[in-house]
């Protein structure tokens, strides 16, 4: 790969991100004239990462590369953890599963190339890296591995604008809307009525799909303001949700199982469409945001509270149902968190980027077109940025924007000298500009990013 000439020099190691050095990952290595040292993720505090690059740069294979080294074993040269966190990572183009699959120097064509690839590093050597795989319950096939587990979406997690999007009813402005908001807010918060007053029905917030499409067919306000066939164009839709095996658990998949410590969870999102997806983004971003809400008023009570030995013990058991810190990763996030627009899923991921940090969230966005792939939000949020190569002057333009250090005095290669532009254009596939807040050294830094100690189902160095 090419060595740049950069100046003023930035001597030994960089380490990007926290000074507390409890969680640090081997980013890669320099790949400046003078220095071939190492380059660290210090992911100790909570962070926000965005991560941009054109399609075949390595921008998806460096993403999982540095994901990987949360979800190491005790013993490894990639990873050093005291305090570790989760990793969950919504793949919205089905890319990453591979993961499951060390590399290896047999087997096929793919594997084995990706192998070499890590053999060529010097001091590296293959890893087990703890993954799992969730697919979207009913959109399995035969020919899925069978490490797979089946992720189903917690039916009492979703609110009134959820339904709404899905049945394609806007709450505000539609008759089926507005009928969709009273039906759910009877059943989850207000009560209602079978047919009569004779026979109430209490608020249930652990609800399923059935409780909305019994409410709607036999509550007599609903019957008496809206029109028969009002109600049957909600219900129709509501009970083919109902049949579809993603919906038929009103707790769904244990959060605790999609986010573990030291664990890198991977939900796949490719075969939804496009409004499945986004309710699937949503609730699990809101579950994610509300549980470890939860889990820091424990432990700030925990930290600060004098109780009772008995009051501490029954905190801290109730503190293990909760999920530990937690990384939200999001590959290709101009799909799920679009700069425009006003979907349900980038006001959660908003909520999520501006007030996660307090709950003990971090995320990481990855994506092809920096130009409007994120809302100005999210972007004020960044404190790590890692460039791989681009070619759109706009994307460039954008880019440029957003850096988190300074830029050097003078960039060259090839004996003549590049504008910053340039050197964005002249990066080869698996090296990064790598630019953060609180980064130790003076300027941004230029590296190669660490090969992947497991599958990549992108493109690959």
């Amino acid at each position: 790969m090419k060595v740049f000439d950069i100046e003023p020099r930035v001597p030994g190691k960089v380490y990007l991100g926290s000074g507390k050095r409890e969680s640090v990952i081997l980013a890669g290595k320099m790949a400046e004239k003078g220095n071939t040292n190492s380059i660290y993720f210090d992911g100790s505090d909570n962070f926000v990462v965005f991560e941009v690059g054109k399609r075949g740069s390595g921008k998806s294979y460096g993403m999982g590369s540095l994901l990987e080294g949360f979800a190491t074993a005790a013993a490894s040269k990639i990873g050093s953890h005291t305090d570790r966190k989760a990793v969950v990572l919504l793949d919205p183009l089905d890319i990453h599963w591979p993961a499951l699959t060390p590399l290896s120097g047999s087997g096929p064509e793919g594997l084995r190339k990706q192998f070499e690839v890590l053999k060529k590093w010097d001091g590296l050597e293959v890893e087990p890296i703890n993954v799992r795989v969730f697919m979207p319950a009913g959109h399995g096939t035969e020919f899925d591995p069978a490490e797979f587990r089946e992720y189903k979406i917690p039916v009492s997690f979703l609110d009134a604008g959820d339904w709404g999007l899905l049945v394609g009813a806007d709450l505000i402005t539609e008759t089926r809307g507005r009928l969709i908001d009273e039906a759910y807010r009877k059943v989850t918060e207000l009560g209602w009525f079978w047919d009569d007053a004779s026979s109430p029905r209490d608020p249930k917030p652990d609800y399923s799909i059935n409780d909305l499409i019994d409410c709607i067919d036999h509550d007599p306000d609903i019957a008496s303001f809206y029109a028969a066939e009002t109600c049957r164009s909600v219900v129709q839709p509501l009970r083919s949700l109902s049949r579809m095996p993603l919906f038929q658990s009103s707790q769904g998949t244990p959060l605790t199982e999609l986010a573990e410590a030291g664990v890198l969870s991977i939900l796949c999102l490719g075969r939804l469409n496009a409004d499945l997806r986004t309710v699937l983004t949503t609730v699990v971003v809101r579950k994610l945001k509300a549980d470890r809400m939860q889990a820091s008023q424990i432990r700030r009570r925990l930290a600060l509270s004098n109780d009772t030995e008995d009051v501490r013990s029954k905190l801290n058991d109730e503190l293990l149902r909760h999920v530990p810190k937690t990384v939200l990763a999001i590959d290709e996030a101009q799909i799920l968190l679009p700069a425009r627009g006003n979907s349900t899923a980038r006001k959660t991921l908003e909520s999520f980027v501006l007030e996660g940090r307090n709950y003990g969230l971090s995320l990481w966005l990855a994506t092809q077109r920096p130009k409007g792939a994120i809302s100005d939000a999210a972007a004020s949020q960044i404190d790590t940025f890692i460039i791989h190569r681009l070619s759109v002057a706009d994307d460039i333009s954008a880019v440029c924007g957003l850096l988190q250090n300074a830029q050097p005095n003078v960039v060259r290669f090839g004996g003549r000298q590049l504008e910053l532009p340039d050197l964005i254009r002249s990066l080869d596939v698996g090296q990064a500009i790598f630019s953060s807040a609180t980064s130790d050294a003076s300027r941004f830094v230029v590296g190669n990013v660490r090969p992947r100690n497991v599958a990549h189902g992108g493109e690959a160095f």
